[in-house]
């Protein structure tokens, strides 16, 4: 408390100096000059031409400055400039004609306009200076803002789709335990226990929404022995990944929601499910490749077009992590079959 209390006298004190009393000195020499009166006359004048200017703008601060954070920006910062020069200028008037009057030396033409001249070049390198300063930080501030927001985003888009478990898949593989109580109570109990991991992954997931790969495709891992066990032989799974993309940071539930997408929509005719995931970085990113050889989709096909929210999901939280650039690609795959392609950022230190 102490210290909050001898920091407000310090900050009226560094005020005075940088609004008053400085700008003081610099008008009493150029009152000097232009009238040939200085210390104390040409001190004084210069005293009161920074009071009066520094009157005019805390009037302005207290009646003006409310209404104008009504409009639109480009109108405000016009107008505070144009009401600043003003206030300048009348000020500057003021305190000129009556130290005129007080002290006895007469305002002439020249006078006037030379410390108006002054006092608007003044004007201008203060205030560009000052309004500078203040784009910068309005910049930086919009710039914090909006990577906080992209922040929000993401970790609202990992919490729905948290609480998003596909209802398709929910239903199929509590009707395949259903049926495996009976006729395989072990791979019964093992198709429960998978289930669990991924509701445990799932529920567990990190904050930032970044994991290291292998957690990923572990996970992903679960689901594909669930779903083969709906399947059995009719699912069947290539995976090349590189050794050095294991420890890769990505973020995390994007691998499930697409393979779910290729086991729904990349069946064969004969109900089979041919999957090939491909995950290798390339320079500074990891490339994630998921193709089936089902009947493919229409050359028109657009991610936000299908009823799932699988992919949709995915793509809106790339783009809002990591950009526009980054997002869902969907491709056809020769000869047959569609490829599902995302690219990540490498990021160190998960």
């Amino acid at each position: 408390m102490t210290k909050q209390k001898a920091s407000v006298p310090k900050r009226i004190i560094v005020r005075i100096l940088t609004e008053i009393v400085l700008p003081a000195i610099g008008f009493g020499l150029g009152v000097g000059f232009a009238t040939g009166n200085y210390y104390p006359v040409s001190f004084i004048t210069g005293l009161a031409i920074s009071g009066t200017i520094y009157t005019l703008y805390e009037l302005d601060q207290t009646f003006l400055h409310p209404w104008l954070e009504t409009l639109p920006r480009d109108w405000r910062l016009g107008l505070e400039i144009t009401f600043s020069l003003l206030e300048h200028i009348l000020g500057a008037l003021l305190a000129l004609l009556a130290c005129g009057r007080i002290f006895g030396f007469v305002v002439e033409p020249t006078t006037a306009w030379f410390t108006m001249w002054m006092i608007f070049a003044g004007f201008l390198i203060i205030h560009s200076a000052t309004y500078a300063l203040r784009f910068y930080r309005e910049l930086k501030e919009k710039e914090l803002l909006e990577e906080r927001l992209r922040a929000l985003a993401a970790q609202a888009e990992l919490k729905a789709l948290k609480a998003q478990i596909n209802p398709h898949f929910l239903f199929n593989t509590l009707n395949t335990i259903a049926a495996l109580i009976h006729a395989n109570p072990a791979q019964a109990e093992a198709t429960v226990e998978r289930l669990a991991e991924m509701f445990r992954y799932v529920l567990a997931g990190t904050e930032g929404g970044l994991v290291p790969l292998g957690e990923e495709l572990a996970f992903l891992d679960a689901y594909l022995e669930i779903e083969r066990a709906r399947f059995g032989e009719r699912l069947r799974l290539t995976r090349e990944v590189a050794p050095e993309a294991f420890d890769l940071p990505v973020p995390s539930l994007i691998l499930q929601p697409l393979v779910e997408n290729a086991v729904r929509h990349g069946q064969g005719a004969d109900g089979s499910v041919d999957l090939v995931i491909h995950i290798h970085p390339y320079s500074n990113e990891v490339v994630i490749a998921i193709a089936d050889q089902g009947p493919g989709m229409p050359s028109n096909h657009k991610i936000d077009d299908g009823p799932g929210h699988g992919l949709r999901n995915v793509d809106e939280r790339l783009r809002k992590m990591y950009g526009q650039g980054y997002g869902v690609e969907v491709a056809d795959n020769e000869p047959y079959g569609t490829v599902v392609t995302v690219k990540v950022p490498i990021r160190k230190g998960v």
